[in-house]
């Protein structure tokens, strides 16, 4: 029910954001990311943010191998226009 939840959620985000709110998603799955990316995408085409991440953000090697479990996060962020 993941999938569901979070496409509600990134719906209804630019409704909850102040004008300049700023949003940072971490995903650990590819589906994840993917919805993520491509609501960005259609509310920054909509002209609802006025800046989103050109390319993710990802841990670093020294991070990856203080903790394993962070080779799968990735980080997007929005900025309200």
């Amino acid at each position: 029910n993941e999938f569901p939840v979070l496409d509600s959620f990134l719906d209804k985000l630019p409704d909850v954001l102040a004008p300049g709110g700023r949003v940072v998603i971490m995903s650990f799955h590819s589906g994840e990311d993917r919805r993520v990316k491509k609501a960005f995408q259609y509310f920054f085409r909509q002209g609802i943010y006025s800046s989103i991440a050109d390319e993710l953000v990802r841990p670093s090697a020294e991070e990856c191998a203080m903790n394993p479990r962070a080779k799968s996060a990735k980080l997007r962020w929005a900025i309200k226009a």
